[in-house]
């Protein structure tokens, strides 16, 4: 079972059959920092969703930066996030790289991509934050982001997002 971290971003590869019987003792740790790691609630088959209908509905993704809207879809499958004007969305902070972060529509799914020194702090609604550092991570419903820093949704460095 992949489980990344909630503090430095690493993935942790863990034993699903450890983690099967409720919470280990001792709980796992994080491979690159040793933090504890949390694990995600185990969800029956029944009551998930299956992925295909989850990403058959996904259409369009609006990311929101102050008075700047961008949609990402099938017609503008990729959107490029950093410091230098070349970029679809600037944001101006010493903690934001050149070229810091993308998304990509790829068939019917939204993929955040890091490729920044600092890492982008993604958090999905209903669900832990987590700090994506030189990977990528499929998105849903909505969120906020974090070029470089951690955010809250006033924050005036705060990226929204909604899959519509």
């Amino acid at each position: 079972m992949l489980v990344f971290c909630e503090e430095c971003g690493s993935k942790n590869n863990l034993d699903p059959d450890i983690i099967a019987g409720g919470e280990p003792d001792p709980p796992p740790r994080c491979s690159t920092c040793d933090t504890i790691l949390l694990i995600p609630a185990q969800v029956s088959e029944t009551t998930q969703p299956k992925v295909e209908t989850v990403t058959q509905a996904m259409h369009l993704l609006e990311l929101r930066f102050h008075d700047h809207i961008i949609e990402i879809s099938q017609d503008r499958p990729s959107v490029t996030m950093g410091r230098q004007r070349h970029n679809d969305l600037v944001v101006q902070d010493n903690r934001v790289s050149r070229s810091h972060a993308r998304f990509e529509y790829r068939t019917g799914k939204f993929v955040l991509i890091d490729q920044s020194t600092n890492g982008t702090y993604v958090f999905i609604r209903g669900k832990k934050g987590m700090n994506l550092k030189q990977d990528e991570l499929p998105v849903y419903g909505s969120g906020i982001i974090g070029l470089g820093r951690k955010v809250t949704p006033d924050s005036p460095q705060a990226i929204h997002f909604t899959i519509i």
